[in-house]
């Protein structure tokens, strides 16, 4: 049994694009997705950072199209990866294996016509995580 989740959001950086050793595409990149809430000094934004990984052909479609903030609905499976701080503390930050995407720019207005969306509000960047590395960081604050 997995969890399936949907997130609509904006790309925090470059799809990193890499191949398995058995020759399979493996992409990767964070998402950012606000949510409010009402709190005693006003509405408050939240962002909240998901790493997502796409395999195969949809993972070279999306290295050859997304940029960073692409404005893009993903759904897939969500997992929690583990890392280690530099101090060597354990965390954990939730991943998306990604079943689905769909572009969002665009919105289409009364006559039919695609109307090109704002452009996409970004929070910081995650950390940028060694490549080389088994373990992955892709919050600072999570747990």
């Amino acid at each position: 049994m997995s969890t399936t989740v949907s997130i609509l959001g904006n790309t925090g950086r470059e799809v990193k694009l890499r191949y398995s050793e058995k020759g399979t595409a493996v992409a990767t990149f964070p998402i950012a997705s606000n949510s409010y809430k009402n709190g005693p000094e006003g509405r408050v934004k939240t962002t909240h950072w998901y790493n997502v990984t796409a395999f195969g052909k949809v993972a070279e479609t999306l290295a050859s199209n997304v940029r960073k903030g692409t404005h893009l609905l993903v759904q897939g499976r969500l997992g929690f990866k583990p890392w280690l701080t530099k101090d060597g503390q354990p965390r954990a930050g939730a991943e998306v294996i990604l079943q689905s995407y769909d572009f969002a720019d665009g919105a289409k207005t009364d006559n039919g016509q695609e109307e090109e969306s704002p452009e996409p509000e970004l929070q910081p960047e995650p950390p940028q995580n060694d490549e080389n590395s088994a373990i992955t960081e892709p919050f600072d604050d999570q747990f």
